[in-house]
């Protein structure tokens, strides 16, 4: 890079686009979270099962999941700010319709209405992702992606931690409230944003037609396109048990001795904000040598893992939302550093498609991490801290393997940036 990257508050100030985008989806993303906590109770009232518990995760990852596949082209196609603005505004209507849930009989409705969430998030998520470059100059990235993903964090920290005093005293009512009113106000507040954009142009033929095609092309791009193809697996590594770990982490919750189960969930998932808030603010500091960060989102996965190894195999009370910290902190380096290599390495016309695969890859691989998760608690002798040993030794196996899997590609790859470098040089 040519130009040092820029502080956190100097970004803030110098850039009024990505302001007012932080300070709408800030607003969004803690009222998401202050939902979260309420769902999961929610959901345990009507059944008191946690086989249940784990289908309401696995469907809300199926359901993030297989629309990705076409969401990425519509990201390309469409305004991408728009886009935002309607999948907050339609969250909205769907988390206001949790209130009319009244009893067991209602628990259909808990996963349609989840389902539909999910839905509008797979469209908002490629969105945002592919938005970041167009809203912040190339010494500005690795900032906003480092801030947005702390923001994240903090909102889950916040959220879920108020959320589950909050449900905990007053009901699940005023979550769903509370969140709706946020999605509001986000939606209104990226709706001021002028986000530039260079649209994919649209074949000629029905939008079906030329959708379908344009999403095979993505494809096509993403597996021709080694650079690419490597470090999409990033995030997805992780999900592989990281997706069942986040899973149990709500069952830990009811065990750690806190009393109400909204207030164990609120603290578990605090800490994992707390991590993935951190995790990206030291790694910016910490971790300045690029060349080094393809290898690392892998060893990521394997230190995520460790802390839940020590988790697994200690006691557990309050303490266990320390090894959470620890383990959140290495998973969310991996986000930030995985998304900003592909952003960097990819172009603006297909950019959309890519982060949706990426998220494809991501929620897919969670949902089945998270249905493995609770068949096993459910059907079998397996107790919750033996299952939470083994998902965290195959999740520091599976960042080794996903190391040496991708490392030759990537030292090819340096050496021919070096060597078009030199070339540039020379001329």
């Amino acid at each position: 890079m040519t130009e040092q990257e820029v502080g956190f508050l100097e970004l803030l100030r110098v850039n009024h686009k990505f302001r007012r985008y932080m300070a709408g989806n800030t607003i969004s993303m803690l009222g998401e979270w202050f939902n979260t906590v309420a769902l999961f109770v929610l959901i345990d009232q009507l059944t008191g099962s946690e086989l249940a518990l784990g289908l309401l995760f696995v469907l809300r990852m199926f359901s993030l999941a297989f629309p990705q596949v076409f969401t990425g082209m519509l990201a390309d196609r469409f305004s991408r700010k728009w886009l935002m603005v309607g999948a907050n505004f339609a969250s909205a209507v769907a988390v206001a319709s949790f209130l009319l849930i009244k009893d067991a009989s209602d628990v259909w409705m808990v996963y349609l209405l989840s389902a539909l969430l999910m839905l509008f998030h797979a469209i908002y998520l490629p969105a945002e992702n592919a938005t970041m470059p167009n809203i912040t100059k190339p010494n500005e990235l690795l900032t906003a992606n480092a801030m947005n993903s702390a923001t994240w964090s903090a909102s889950l920290a916040i959220g879920a931690a108020v959320g589950g005093a909050v449900v905990a005293s007053h009901g699940v009512e005023i979550a769903f409230i509370v969140n709706s009113v946020a999605f509001i106000i986000a939606g209104l507040m990226i709706a001021t944003i002028d986000i530039p954009q260079e649209k994919v142009k649209a074949s000629k033929g029905s939008f079906v037609t030329t959708s379908i095609s344009q999403v095979v092309e993505g494809f096509r791009i993403i597996i021709t396109t080694p650079r690419i193809s490597r470090i999409i697996t990033a995030k997805a590594a992780w999900g592989l048990f990281g997706g069942g770990l986040v899973y149990m982490l709500i069952l830990v919750g009811a065990d750690i001795g806190l009393g109400e189960i909204a207030a164990g969930i609120g603290l578990l998932f605090a800490a994992r904000g707390v991590g993935t808030g951190l995790g990206p603010i030291l790694a910016r500091y910490a971790f300045t040598d690029r060349e080094k960060w393809p290898l690392l989102i892998g060893w990521l996965v394997s230190v995520c893992g460790i802390g839940y190894i020590a988790m697994g195999w200690l006691s557990w009370g309050w303490w266990v939302a320390l090894f959470v910290v620890f383990s959140h902190a290495a998973s969310g380096v991996n986000w930030v550093i995985s998304t900003v290599l592909l952003q960097e390495r990819s172009e603006d016309e297909w950019r959309g498609r890519m982060f949706s695969t990426d998220f494809l890859l991501l929620t897919m691989v969670n949902g089945f991490s998270t249905l493995a998760a609770s068949l096993i608690l459910e059907y079998t002798m397996i107790e919750l801290r033996q299952l939470v040993q083994i998902f965290a030794v195959c999740q520091l196996l599976s960042g080794i393997i996903w190391v040496l899997l991708i490392a030759p590609g990537e030292k090819k790859y340096l050496a021919e940036l070096k060597t078009q470098e030199g070339k540039k040089i020379l001329s």
